[in-house]
């Protein structure tokens, strides 16, 4: 597989903005080799898909070209406006009993990729990636809306918040992530998860 098709699954995969420098360290490839790549891939999608390369300052993500715009718009319309999936269902209640938490953190407990569906509830507005990261990925937590259609005032007052939050099994999912776990004096990444 080319550089230019591993940097299009990788910022398909991602869902956001990534830079040159975060391109390379995951590509394993130069900052050089990246921006050649990346320049393949916009002249190549430019001609032959729905998708374009856009480039703020040094950031790079793959969107949809205008003149699909109304296509799209149904799509996300039917995302917004549908029944939530039994996996959108599972991540959302992952997220409001153990979030905030990255991508990597909620694809371990769920055991499965999730990209899709954390893009799918944040369109929903069910779900929002808050500014503090973890691991160098960026987390995700339910939102103030998600609680109103529950008619909740906090994430506490989820039937058996407190025995689910702290569920032993989960917790040692999420350890096996921490780099640091592996000594016993060490804090575990999921301790700093509590409210």
């Amino acid at each position: 597989m080319n550089l230019d098709q591993i940097l299009e699954a990788v910022l398909f995969a991602s869902g956001r903005p990534l830079g040159v420098r975060k391109l390379s360290e995951i590509t394993e490839a130069s900052t050089e080799e990246v921006e050649n790549a990346l320049e393949e891939l916009s002249q190549r999608l430019e001609t032959s898909s729905g998708l374009m390369l856009q480039e703020y300052g040094h950031n790079f993500e793959l969107v949809t070209k205008p003149n699909a715009a109304e296509a799209v718009k149904k799509v996300v319309k039917d995302e917004e406006q549908g029944e939530l999936t039994r996996a959108s269902l599972e991540a959302l209640t992952i997220l409001a009993y153990r979030g905030p938490m990255t991508r990597p953190e909620l694809e371990q407990v769920r055991g499965i990729q999730s990209a899709m569906i954390l893009r799918n509830l944040m369109i929903r507005g069910l779900v929002e990636q808050k500014d503090d990261e973890r691991l160098g990925q960026p987390t995700y937590a339910v939102t103030f809306d998600f609680l109103k259609h529950l008619g909740l005032s906090s994430v506490k007052d989820l039937p058996d918040y407190e025995v689910l939050r702290g569920h032993a099994a989960i917790s040692d999912m999420l350890e096996q992530l921490n780099p640091m776990s592996d000594s016993k004096d060490d804090k575990p990444v999921v301790d700093s998860l509590n409210v």
